[in-house]
């Protein structure tokens, strides 16, 4: 009578899993638009879990190398007083570090941005001259149509202009709706910077409620397997932070040091944007390649050709050889695999799947290899199983 009960219960869950799943891709756009909806009023919790798994191993660091011996000294409330330590320890680290890039790139890229305005008009028309001159050496009938720098002047002002009279209808709900927007960015970082240090503080209680409330509502095989993914999505997503923050630092001191070999201007402002973009896996290195190529085009154009050109063979190393050894070893991935997760991320999500498809293929791939390693096992028990029963039967 138990399993009849057991049957009925299990087909009438199916069915209405069935059901609820035909309904949704029915109704694709409502539930995707209820699922970001849902997403974005979760966006604080988002942003402090996410700070807080970012910060956790420089606290967790710092708290038992730098604040360990307060622990030591006072048993009851010294773990505490290090934990905060180490907290306000690492905020001051990681903005001092922020406000240090801020203050390296920033007078840079102004000033090139600068002399980049003023040289530019004067730059095309000589590379103009230099491409009417090559085509009339081999002659070419074409040329190219030259333009005065007033034309240039006169381009730039209609072009402000025109940006003037874009505004001008709603300039100030515009201006209005974008200072709503970045106060609620603001607000929304801000409420999720306390929400991970009160993480960061109370982590081993939340992990004992969590692992209580899985145990008191499911069964123990469920439990175990939740348990199970749980521990390998934070080594995977561990290991991938770890690992991208050492290749962009490498990356950026090998674009550094390249640079400064080759005279280009601007390598400190160049450095730093590229190994921040480095960031973003595999295709990052040339958004920071933009503005470098342009910050070299403050000078000449040949010094942005060449420059790249040096980004190219820089990028070509960063591919093949750092980002699949540092960042796929990390992860547990072979550097194929890397290559493909971020291409397909970027076609689903576009940077944050870029940014989330390898560690994401790292906890795949290793649970499709625990599951093809259980089958696996299962079937050679089974085959030994069947050539033990025909041995039994053959000397019956």
């Amino acid at each position: 009578m138990e399993l009849n009960k057991k049957n009925t219960t299990k087909i009438i869950l199916i069915l209405f899993s069935t059901v609820a799943f035909c309904i949704g891709l029915i109704n694709l756009g409502t539930v995707w638009g209820a699922i970001l909806k849902f997403f974005k009023i979760l966006t604080p919790v988002i942003i402090g879990l996410c700070i807080a798994f970012v910060l956790d191993p420089l606290v967790m660091t710092l708290e038992t190398k730098m604040f360990g011996s307060i622990a030591k000294r006072n048993p009851k409330s010294g773990k505490s007083a290090a934990r905060g330590l180490g907290i306000f320890a690492s905020l001051i680290i990681v903005s001092g570090i922020i406000a240090l890039l801020l203050l390296l790139v920033i007078p840079e890229i102004e000033e090139a941005l600068t002399i980049l305005a003023n040289t530019l008009p004067g730059t095309i028309a000589n590379l103009i001259n230099s491409a009417n001159d090559l085509l009339a050496r081999y002659e070419v009938d074409f040329r190219i149509p030259t333009g005065k720098l007033s034309e240039w002047t006169d381009l730039l002002v209609q072009a402000k202009e025109y940006i003037q009279n874009a505004f001008e209808s709603g300039a100030l709900s515009n201006i209005a709706n974008t200072a709503l927007s970045v106060l609620s960015g603001f607000a929304k970082f801000l409420v999720g910077l306390i929400l991970s240090i009160y993480v960061l503080m109370q982590k081993e209680k939340i992990e004992l409620f969590m692992s209580r409330f899985i145990k008191a509502y499911l069964s123990e095989r469920v439990s175990s397997r939740i348990f199970r993914v749980a521990t390998i999505t934070k080594v995977s997503f561990r290991n991938y932070v770890t690992g991208q923050l050492t290749e962009a630092m490498i990356l950026g001191m090998l674009c550094f040091i390249g640079m400064l070999i080759f005279r280009f201007p601007y390598p400190t402002a160049t450095s730093a944007v590229v190994g921040i973009m480095a960031l973003i896996p595999i295709f990052g290195a040339w958004i920071g390649g933009i503005l470098g190529a342009l910050l070299s085009l403050s000078q000449s154009f040949t010094k942005a050709l060449l420059f790249v050109l040096f980004l190219i063979v820089l990028q070509q190393i960063e591919g093949n050889l750092i980002y699949p050894r540092v960042v796929g070893k990390s992860v547990g991935l072979p550097g194929i695999l890397v290559l493909i997760s971020v291409m397909i991320g970027a076609s689903i999500g576009g940077v944050l799947g870029m940014i989330l498809a390898v560690p994401v293929c790292s906890i795949m791939s290793v649970l499709i290899k625990e599951s093809v390693d259980k089958r696996l096992s299962r079937k050679n028990a089974a085959n030994n199983l069947e050539k033990a029963e025909s041995i039994l039967s053959k000397d019956i």
